[in-house]
């Protein structure tokens, strides 16, 4: 069987079985979903690694607590959305321009005209999403830039499936109303 064909839970045994390196999988396998969740909730690239990196450790240490039927990726992405939580705490400066710039993707050179206007839609919807509370704009994230499950999301932000359902709504409805209105301050 290939690595890539393990299923969290086997990495997990194999670990447990005195395999520490099989650890690099699940690294290799969350890695970047928890990177992006970081950097949309902190807006700072060095937070964001640092946030994951904290979330690896924790992760690391706690296996062996972890129950069998736990799944990894909620697990896992609940104690990122903590760490990033922590980070909060002790930096109040996040600056919006930092993670837009980090998100958003390079100019093409093959149509400049579009790439601005393309440029232009990514600011104005990152910054609508940016004026959402916390919780609305990491759940509208994980749901549509992530893909998580809503019971995913549910298990990361403590919220019931049915909360995620509805906060996920009344979120989409306000960011459809300000960018509808253009009351996006970028």
């Amino acid at each position: 069987m290939w690595e890539q064909d393990l299923t969290d839970n086997e990495i997990i045994a194999q670990m447990l079985q005195g395999q520490r390196e099989s650890f690099s999988l699940l690294v290799k396998r969350y890695q970047q979903q928890a990177f992006k969740l970081s950097l949309v909730i902190l807006h700072n690239r060095a937070d964001a690694e640092d946030a994951v990196s904290e979330a690896f450790v924790k992760a690391f240490a706690a296996l062996p607590k972890c129950r069998e039927k736990t799944d990894f990726k909620s697990w896992f992405l609940k104690i990122t959305y903590n760490c990033c939580q922590d980070i909060l705490r002790k930096r109040k400066k996040i600056s919006n321009q930092t993670a837009y710039h980090d998100l958003a993707q390079g100019a093409s050179q093959e149509n400049p005209l579009q790439d601005v206007v393309e440029q232009e839609e990514k600011r104005e919807v990152w910054a609508a999403l940016n004026s959402l509370n916390l919780e609305d704009r990491t759940a509208l994230v994980m749901k549509y830039y992530q893909n998580a499950s809503y019971q995913e999301i549910a298990d990361t932000l403590k919220w019931t499936p049915g909360t995620v359902a509805s906060r996920l709504y009344r979120a989409r409805e306000k960011l459809r109303h300000m960018l509808e209105r253009g009351e996006v301050n970028g």
